[in-house]
């Protein structure tokens, strides 16, 4: 039943683009969403990202006009800005060999070899391959954060389709480490979006999968 219910779940989302303003999302749920965001898996776990939660309506009619006009963007009920890491030192993994000690009880001893791992691979790496990685681990945030919207019945819009220099430039990120990789808008779905009616296109399992 349990996985009826997921797929069932999964097929009833879709890209919502009219929400309804007069619905809200239950707090409960909300922080529900956050925590899955929270909990997502990034590589070596090092969440190279932040989220920022914008409430304010001056703010997000601005960020319409940085948005082409997309009314998610001040129509949903929340949105959020899923911020990556644009550079990054060995502070970044300091924090989380810091974390892990103070959450697991471990030893500067036994958690430096693994320090010195991942500190040793991304000297090897330039900024753009950092940039690039942090953003990939943002996406993981964000799919797991609309899995968790749809498991909720919380309508959810992904936001690509901005002018993400102006986005930075409005949320005043542009002198600090972080750079907006996607919004995403949470709310009610209104009855007259018609999207909520088509069929999805997906490919056929037989085309998408391939065993080797």
């Amino acid at each position: 039943m349990k996985r009826e219910e997921l797929l069932n779940d999964l097929d009833w989302r879709y890209a919502t683009k009219r929400f309804n303003q007069e619905a809200s999302i239950d707090e409960r749920d909300y922080q529900a969403v956050k925590e899955a965001i929270r909990l997502a898996p990034t590589s070596y776990g090092l969440q190279p990202f932040k989220i920022i939660e914008i409430e304010d309506p001056e703010t997000r009619t601005q960020l319409q006009g940085a948005g082409y006009g997309q009314k998610q963007i001040v129509n949903a009920s929340k949105l959020l800005a899923i911020a990556s890491l644009k550079r990054f030192d060995n502070d970044l993994i300091d924090r989380y060999i810091t974390l892990s000690m103070e959450t697991r009880g471990l030893t500067e001893e036994e958690v430096s070899g693994y320090s010195n791992f991942m500190k040793g691979v991304f000297s090897q790496w330039s900024e753009e391959a950092k940039k690039s990685w942090s953003e990939k681990q943002a996406y993981l945030a964000l799919g797991f954060g609309m899995l968790a919207a749809a498991e909720l019945k919380i309508d959810t819009c992904a936001l690509e389709g901005i002018d993400i220099q102006e986005v930075n430039k409005i949320l005043q990120l542009e002198a600090s480490d972080y750079h907006v990789s996607v919004l995403l808008a949470l709310g009610r779905r209104a009855e007259e979006d018609q999207n909520q009616h088509a069929k999805k296109v997906r490919l056929d399992p037989s085309v998408l999968f391939e065993t080797i």
